[in-house]
């Protein structure tokens, strides 16, 4: 156990743990996955403990945990969840010996490499540019945003808050639905339109538009609903997909990424048929003077729920590199 890597990926949802080591081929190998409903605990320490305890003493010493939130000298606080890692804590409090924190999505993002061609379900064919960025992001509790940058001998991540970009409506009911939802909460984001924990926030909204009465429902009924032509539920799903695909195309414009562009995210897994739809689709191709720029950009649905596992032990490898 002394060669393997305590990884973790920390969501607003759920908590995934996993021992990585990687193996003569060059893969990465998890062995002893875990996955922990949030809910169900009070702290971060309660989840970890939960994880560690069947190990009694034989127990990782090094660790790295992807979590969803901003992390700031070894410290984060989750965006959706209120639990918060210190770094220099959980090396007292478990006996590790090396920890890093590091945002979810730099994970998610830094997993690309490590993975096979059938982590990776192509959604729109192109032709990318091996030296360009490749983005990956995309809903699931929250919107994270990476890209990952080819550099000399490696790659380099880089994380941002992109998710919290404004929501960019582009048709009238969706510059209502926008009036709607600032009258209760002034700026809206594309993570309140398009992810998890803004499902019913939207789904109040459209009720409202069309001058329903709102009932709560899940977001698999809705879906279900959806596809049998429930006009609120369909509303929904066809506005969420159309914000998700509409911050697809501005982050993939803005951030150059001609390598390709990685849809990542509980959300998106789920959601997908509606991601593919002819409306969603143009609003991440269709730029203006900039359409041909979008052509070429292949679109993919990461499917391997331990993507983020991966990316975190590469990443953790790669700090150590820096290090020494």
């Amino acid at each position: 156990m002394a060669d393997q890597i305590l990884t973790a990926d920390i969501g607003g949802t759920n908590a995934r743990f996993g021992l990585a080591e990687r193996q003569k081929n060059g893969r990465w190998e998890i062995a002893h996955f875990a996955k922990f409903r949030g809910d169900d605990f009070k702290t971060f320490t309660d989840v970890l403990d939960a994880y560690l305890e069947p190990f009694g003493g034989s127990r990782p010493r090094r660790a790295i945990f992807s979590v969803a939130g901003p992390v700031e000298n070894g410290k984060v606080t989750l965006t959706n969840r209120s639990w918060s890692l210190d770094s220099t804590d959980l090396k007292k409090r478990f006996g590790l010996t090396k920890v890093y924190i590091v945002n979810d999505f730099a994970a998610m993002t830094r997993s690309i490499p490590e993975l096979t061609d059938e982590d990776l379900i192509e959604i729109k064919p192109g032709r990318a540019d091996k030296s360009a960025p490749i983005l990956v992001a995309g809903p699931g509790t929250g919107f994270g945003v990476g890209y990952l940058i080819p550099v000399t001998g490696g790659y380099h991540v880089l994380t941002t808050e992109g998710g919290h970009q404004a929501y960019s409506p582009q048709t009238d009911r969706e510059l209502e639905l926008l009036k709607i939802l600032r009258s209760s909460f002034g700026f809206i984001s594309v993570e309140r339109v398009s992810s998890g924990s803004g499902m019913v926030d939207v789904h109040k909204a459209v009720s409202q538009r069309q001058g329903k009465s709102y009932h709560p429902e899940s977001p698999a009924i809705i879906r279900e609903k959806a596809r049998q032509g429930d006009p609120v539920a369909l509303e929904v799903c066809e506005i969420r997909a159309a914000a998700t695909m509409g911050a697809m195309g501005d982050l993939a414009l803005s951030g150059g990424a001609r390598g390709g562009v990685v849809l990542a995210g509980g959300v998106s897994e789920r959601m997908i048929e509606f991601f593919k739809s002819e409306d969603a689709m143009s609003r991440f191709l269709k730029r203006g003077k900039r359409s041909d720029y979008m052509a070429d950009i292949p679109i993919y649905l990461l499917s391997n729920a331990r993507a983020a596992l991966y990316g975190a032990a590469a990443l953790f490898e790669d700090l150590e590199t820096r290090a020494s």
